[in-house]
């Protein structure tokens, strides 16, 4: 029986390649992953400009051609994986898009990368991180910051 898997990555290729490889590890090969990448207007459009893409790509197509996607997707379908990437458009709260995307995918699992960060900093800056663990319906693996 095969189960999705929502990796959302920023574009930062070692951070996205650590979470594939986790991945890899740990799901079995029947496992459908999806790399979603969250855009804010800002960089959808500098994506856009650097592509001279003027509305012709769509967000997926956008998102997997950002590093941290196209790493990720490289490990997963190294590693025999069946890989797809995703984008999604979010002004707000990049966490909620992460849960959108995980209900709608109908996802089984999520994997975020978590960065070091005080608990201060938490609450200062807020933690997409957190939220998703406190909001998710299904089970969030953290994968730890370690050697890149």
């Amino acid at each position: 029986m095969s189960s999705t898997v929502l990796l959302p990555v920023k574009n930062h290729a070692p951070w996205a390649r650590k979470v594939a490889e986790t991945v890899r590890e740990v799901e079995d090969e029947d496992a459908e992953p999806v790399v979603l990448h969250v855009f804010d207007e800002a960089e959808l459009a500098s994506t856009r400009a650097n592509l001279d893409d003027s509305d012709g790509l769509s967000v997926d197509d956008l998102a997997s051609r950002k590093s941290g996607v196209g790493a990720a997707v490289d490990v997963l379908t190294d590693g025999g994986l069946d890989a797809t990437s995703r984008g999604i458009r979010r002004d707000d709260r990049t966490a909620d898009a992460i849960l959108d995307v995980a209900e709608s995918a109908d996802a089984d699992r999520v994997y975020l990368y978590g960065r070091k960060r005080s608990p201060a900093g938490k609450a200062v800056f807020g933690s997409t991180v957190q939220r998703v663990v406190l909001n998710a319906r299904i089970p969030v693996t953290i994968v730890p910051p370690g050697p890149a």
